[in-house]
């Protein structure tokens, strides 16, 4: 049975959304996937929490003073971080080899380097999901 963790990211304090969802798709995602190599997920979705640029008003975020989240249910400090990731493996094992991978101290080092020029981590937060439940239209 598949395993799928969901990750909350969030960029680095001075850097823009757009900087930031260029920086994870062309620096930190090809980054990854070579380094994972044949334990890179079988797929790593991202999706990006949608933004607009305004002008510093009350109810901003201190994190996002000027691009606050398009909410349409709950406040904004609820979606503070910037994307979700969705990282499915082929099973429980498959996660557990790609994380003792990624946690080797070379390349924990090299993780921390690459992430921490766009992503403040001490803001990331994982957990794994069961399976899903889809509807579809007919």
């Amino acid at each position: 049975m598949v395993f799928t963790i969901l990750i909350f990211s969030t960029r680095k304090p001075g850097t823009t959304p757009a900087e930031y969802r260029a920086a994870v798709e062309e620096v930190v995602l090809p980054f990854l996937k070579d380094l994972a190599g044949e334990h890179f997920p079988i797929k790593h979705e991202r999706y990006y929490i949608q933004r607009v640029e305004t002008p510093k008003t009350e109810g901003n975020t201190e994190h996002n003073p000027t691009t606050p989240a398009v909410v349409f249910v709950g406040a904004q400090a609820d979606f503070d971080y910037d994307s979700v990731s969705t990282l499915t493996f082929a099973d429980q094992a498959a996660f557990g080899a790609y994380v003792a991978l990624m946690q080797r101290p070379e390349n924990a080092a090299s993780i921390a380097e690459v992430e921490g020029r766009f992503l403040d981590t001490s803001k990331t937060s994982i957990v794994p999901v069961g399976e899903a439940a889809v509807t579809a239209r007919e």
